[in-house]
């Protein structure tokens, strides 16, 4: 379970540094290939994840849509604002 989680986490560093490569938020971002690349292999590494654990990645949403939607109803945003 822990070199699932730790592979999750190097993949998740992949994706920041095709994001960083944009020399550090100076440059506009835009979706590219290896953005794309990256981000599926976090989605593959982090359903193996949820597999090995038995863990049910729709209900998983689900609990985390309703989080979301009821920060909405209270705070008129669900987290953290982006430009």
């Amino acid at each position: 379970m822990q070199t699932r989680v730790l592979t999750l986490a190097s993949e998740v560093g992949e994706l920041m540094k095709v994001v960083k490569a944009k020399d550090y938020g100076t440059k506009a971002f835009a979706v590219t290939r290896d953005f794309r690349d990256e981000l599926g292999d976090v989605m593959a590494d982090l359903a193996l994840l949820a597999e090995a654990a038995g863990v049910n990645l729709g209900a998983c949403a689900e609990s985390t849509v309703a989080k979301m939607r009821l920060r909405l109803a209270a705070h008129g945003s669900v987290g953290i604002r982006t430009q």
